[in-house]
């Protein structure tokens, strides 16, 4: 029988559950069906470990519901990060890291050497295609270097270090504070931060997502990609029906709402020749494609599109490229009242707002998803006299809310 650990060797494996505890809570063992009951007890037991101080726990009957409840405005650290901490590791993982960091100090040595070594100073036998993918993940991760001559590797350990930056600009432990706080990636700053044994004890945020910060691994595989402009294969879980997919298209702009903090992938699919959103948070795993050499014209087609975008959706498939066009005028008192006009024109995006009469304004907009914008439009319900768009079942909805609200309140 496996023997229960805090530590985790996949990531993966742990983030649904923290946001589920974190978002959704309150639910009992019996409504995880994907997994088995010692599976979520196992993940249930690292996320009271990690969060401690953070766990609530309320009984209904005979169960136990748990959920994650956390403050932004009353800490100082992000305690999801804490997740990040708990990657499980080998005890030759121990060893061999120790010994290519003594190696690797003042000198440069190929793979072979370094082998050689390690059997005649340690008394140790490591195989050199082991020793090669640690040198490789560790030259991915800058902790090595490494240097081509003729048809030889030579590495050595760098010389870019966190302690010795800290050491060197002292002023820059309040920038690390002020970061390690920030979303996305605040999770470079937090280990920078521990590493210089620095504590924030100014910087808070009232309105924090702190969630996200569970998505960072993935988004930096797209950032990646987008960087290198590479296509990317995306392997997701739907948010609603959790059925598992998988897209293959160009990652071009990383797309965040300010109300929700939420992050999408803003994509064109060569295949199905169009633009299409993925939210970060469906997205479980990511493969780097192959280098797209036209990915500058893609780009350029998502910048000419913005302009009918409200939030994110492109609309329908079978529709895509086609907007759909909202009109509305309102009346507003122009003496005491100017406030609305300027938040129209404020947050209307790409919209027109012009003047008919005194007192009444129209606002026109094209957009891929008139539906992104009934939300807001509704911030406006008691002002509106002239609402019209193109968006049939949009219509038909507004209509109905309105008549269901006469006959909630009367005339």
């Amino acid at each position: 029988m496996a023997v229960y650990s805090e530590l985790i060797k996949s990531f993966e494996k742990i983030r649904d559950y923290v946001r589920e505890f974190y978002i959704f809570g309150f639910r009992t063992r019996e409504n995880y069906n994907g997994k088995s009951k010692r599976t979520y007890d196992n993940e249930k037991r690292r996320i009271e470990s990690w969060l401690s101080g953070y766990i609530h726990t309320e009984l209904i009957g005979h169960k136990k519901k748990v959920s994650v409840k956390i403050d932004s405005s009353n800490i100082y650290e992000n305690p999801l990060y804490k997740c990040y901490k708990s990657k499980s590791y080998t005890d030759n993982d121990i060893r061999l890291h120790f010994l290519l960091m003594d190696m690797l100090n003042d000198k440069m040595m190929t793979i072979s050497e370094i082998t050689d070594k390690i059997s005649e100073e340690y008394g140790m036998v490591f195989d050199t295609q082991i020793v090669r993918l640690k040198l490789k993940e560790y030259a991915e991760e800058g902790l090595i270097q490494s240097k081509k001559k003729g048809n030889t590797i030579y590495f050595t350990k760098s010389d870019i270090y966190a302690d010795e930056l800290l050491e060197r600009y002292p002023a820059i432990k309040d920038m690390i504070s002020f970061f390690s706080e920030e979303i996305p990636f605040g999770a470079v700053g937090n280990f920078l931060m521990h590493k210089a044994d620095c504590v924030n004890r100014f910087f808070t945020r009232k309105h924090a997502y702190m969630v996200h910060t569970l998505d960072d691994e993935v988004l930096h595989s797209i950032i990646e990609a987008m960087e290198n402009k590479n296509e990317a294969t995306l392997s997701c879980i739907g948010i609603k029906h959790r059925n598992a997919y998988s897209i293959t298209a160009v990652p071009l702009k990383i797309h965040s709402s300010v109300q929700t903090g939420r992050n999408y992938i803003i994509m064109y699919s060569s295949e199905q020749k169009r633009l299409l959103s993925v939210r970060l948070d469906s997205v479980k795993k990511v493969v780097k494609g192959i280098y797209r050499k036209d990915y500058d014209k893609y780009y350029q087609y998502y910048e000419n599109n913005l302009r009918y975008l409200w939030g994110t959706s492109f609309g329908n498939v079978r529709r895509f490229g086609q907007t759909e066009h909202i009109h509305m005028e309102i009346i507003i008192n122009e003496v005491s009242e100017q406030f609305i006009l300027n938040r129209l024109i404020r947050e209307g995006r790409n919209g027109i707002v012009t003047k008919i009469s005194d007192g009444r304004y129209a606002y026109d907009v094209d957009l891929f998803d008139a539906a992104e914008a009934s939300p807001w439009v509704k911030t406006f319900i008691g002002r509106i006299a002239v609402f019209e768009t193109s968006n049939k079942e949009l219509q038909d909805r507004f209509e109905e809310d309105i008549q269901m609200m006469h006959e909630i309140y009367g005339e």
